[in-house]
């Protein structure tokens, strides 16, 4: 898929590409693909979670987080989702959170979570 040449980010291999057009129309996305057992392995899931996302971000919206989330069950999950305002730029989309320039205002506060998170496991 010529992600590059769409504005759509990465160019991605056609078959990665079909397999998650499947998931994304699937209600519970990947959760419905019997093939990956993905519900019963995020309920094993222990490790502390930040789950950071952004309120513009088409492709994972804070809905769409809060179903990705909601099956870490086990889990200790913290949602965090940043406002353009947040970070003082005009938008942040998919990807957002990594760019410089874009989610730098949020990578003292993640990298906080991740230090403390850290910490707690030794």
């Amino acid at each position: 898929m010529p992600g590059t040449k769409l504005g759509l980010g990465e160019d991605m291999p056609r078959a990665a590409m079909m397999e998650w057009s499947g998931w994304a129309l699937k209600k519970n996305y990947f959760f419905d693909d019997p093939s990956m057992n993905a519900a019963q392995r995020a309920a094993r899931t222990t490790v502390p979670i930040l789950a950071a996302g952004a309120s513009d971000d088409l492709w994972a919206s804070p809905r769409q987080m809060d179903l990705l989330t909601a099956q870490l069950s086990a889990a200790k999950v913290e949602r965090k989702t940043y406002t353009p305002a947040d970070l003082s730029v005009k938008s942040i989309g998919h990807h957002g959170l990594m760019r410089r320039g874009v989610g730098t205002g949020a990578w003292d506060e993640i990298l906080a979570w991740l230090q403390d998170a850290s910490q707690k496991a030794q």
